[in-house]
């Protein structure tokens, strides 16, 4: 029963592990950049086009009152040649310009609180500016100082603009940071002169595994427009995902077996040194079927304590290091991988899958293992064992 405890609990906590460090790896993309769920003109995620537009209100109200929607924020793209000095020692660079409004997009994003240096924007109307640290660096800008944006406009035309550094970030992404540049969603709309339109809506759930639900349901809803959930805009890490959600069942498969083996051993041999009890209460009028369900109904009382014991377990250690992660920082550093960032600590998520499959699986198998003695003792002769006693 203590291997069969034992065994529950561990599993609940290394599924529990698995799903923070996935949980890490989607929100370090998600929520920080993408958001869970895209909705978008066709085609625009593969081809983005400056004329390929959205409404600016696209049934935003009722999305939000979706209860499995966190945050909806509106976004314009374009790319622009950055400038920033003077003279000779002027520096420039092609970035990509997203604007937004800063208080719908802390409901979706985590930039704002990504902020090195300065402030992040105040205002979707304002001229500020937040840069990537790579970008900056490239540029040599600071907070406080100015940038020239230079790019083409919804038409076609050469549009330009000054914006004002107000703070430099830090994604997450060091690809991410060397081209991206917030400004106000009204400024970057007026300085491309597209009338109040959008390129996208980001959307943030409560549950980032309900995203490819969610964006089916919506693109009912919506089928002139693309609805897209993280899985297809970031098909790199859904398959990463995917070979890991493997690697977890190989990992559960072998340990269970590890576990049947130890379980179905102690089991039996408990059997052989009962033997002779088994043997005098057949002889003495206790049929063999009711001596073998005696056994089953042992198994089943065995293997229900120990997972009941060891589903508590899990789920108080998986609790705790929950909202107590272990920092790995001293060891190692984050990890990018595929848009994603893997972050030097050991979390738990806690998914109830991942609390009743273990603890189901340890109650079945101990009833299925103690089936096996049981057919042994139904052949058992009292007059053959009471002999070899």
């Amino acid at each position: 029963m203590t291997a069969m405890a034992f065994a529950t609990g561990i599993v609940i906590l290394t599924f529990s592990v698995y799903e923070g460090t996935f949980r890490d790896m989607i929100d370090s993309s998600t929520e920080m950049y993408y958001g869970h769920v895209q909705i978008t003109a066709k085609g625009y995620f593969s081809n983005p086009r400056i004329e390929k537009t959205i409404s600016s209100d696209l049934i935003h109200e009722k999305i939000l009152r979706d209860p499995r929607v966190k945050g909806m924020s509106g976004r314009v793209q374009g790319f622009a040649l950055l400038s920033c000095g003077n003279g000779d020692s002027s520096r420039s660079q092609p970035a990509e310009l997203m604007g937004i409004d800063p208080k719908e997009e802390n409901k979706v994003s985590l930039l704002s609180r990504r902020v090195l240096t300065g402030n992040f924007i105040s205002g979707a109307g304002t001229k500020e500016i937040v840069l990537g640290k790579g970008l900056a660096s490239s540029l040599g800008a600071k907070p406080g100082g100015e940038i020239v944006a230079m790019g083409q406009d919804y038409y076609g035309s050469v549009t330009a603009d000054i914006f004002y550094v107000a703070g430099i970030i830090d994604s997450g992404d060091p690809v991410r940071d060397t081209s991206l540049a917030l400004v106000g969603l009204t400024t970057l709309q007026n300085m491309l002169d597209m009338n109040g339109k959008l390129h996208e809506w980001a959307i943030t759930l409560r549950s980032p595994m309900e995203a490819r639900e969610f964006a089916a349901d919506l693109q009912s809803t919506l089928p002139e427009m693309d609805v897209l959930s993280w899985n297809s805009f970031l098909p790199q890490l859904n398959a990463i995902l995917h070979v890991s959600e493997i690697s977890r069942f190989i990992f559960a498969l072998i340990f269970y077996f590890a576990v049947i083996l130890v379980t179905a051993n102690t089991m039996y041999m408990s059997l052989l040194e009962r033997m002779r009890e088994f043997a005098v209460m057949g002889a003495i009028g206790l049929k063999p079927l009711k001596l073998t369900f005696m056994i089953v109904i042992e198994g089943m009382i065995m293997s229900g304590i120990s997972a009941f014991v060891g589903g508590i377990i899990g789920l108080l250690v998986t609790i705790y290091l929950q909202n107590h992660f272990i920092d790995l920082s001293s060891f190692m550093t984050s990890i990018s991988l595929s848009d994603s960032t893997i972050q030097p600590r050991i979390r738990t998520v806690l998914a109830a899958a991942n609390l009743y499959i273990p603890v189901l699986m340890i109650f079945f198998f101990g009833i299925i293992i103690s089936i096996f003695p049981a057919w042994r003792l139904k052949k058992m002769r009292p007059v053959d064992v009471l002999r070899e006693v």
